[in-house]
C-alpha cells in the first residue's frame, strides 16, 4: 500500500520526465507523387525536414543532433 507521499513523489518524478524530453510538432506535410512524405516539424524552436522514417525516430526521442539533421531553411517555398 501506498502512501500519499510516496504517491506524491511518483507523480512528481512523472511531471518531471515528462518534461525533460523534448515535443515534436509536425508544422506541415508535403506528400509527393512517387508516394514519399515530407513533414516540416518544430523541436526545441527550430524546423527540420524530415521522411516518415526520422520522423519516427523523433517522436520515439531521437535528437536531431542523434540523428544529424540540419535545421530547415527559413523560406516558406523550401519545403517543395
Amino acid at each position: 500500500m501506498r502512501t500519499p507521499v510516496a504517491n506524491q513523489i511518483r507523480k512528481r518524478r512523472a511531471v518531471s520526465d515528462a518534461l525533460g524530453r523534448h515535443k515534436v510538432f509536425v508544422s506541415s506535410r508535403l506528400f509527393r507523387g512517387d508516394g514519399q512524405t515530407v513533414s516540416r516539424v518544430l523541436v526545441s524552436g527550430q524546423y527540420y525536414d524530415v521522411n516518415d522514417a526520422l520522423l519516427d525516430k523523433l517522436m520515439a526521442g531521437a535528437t536531431p543532433r542523434e540523428l544529424e539533421l540540419e535545421p530547415a531553411p527559413d523560406d516558406a517555398g523550401s519545403l517543395r
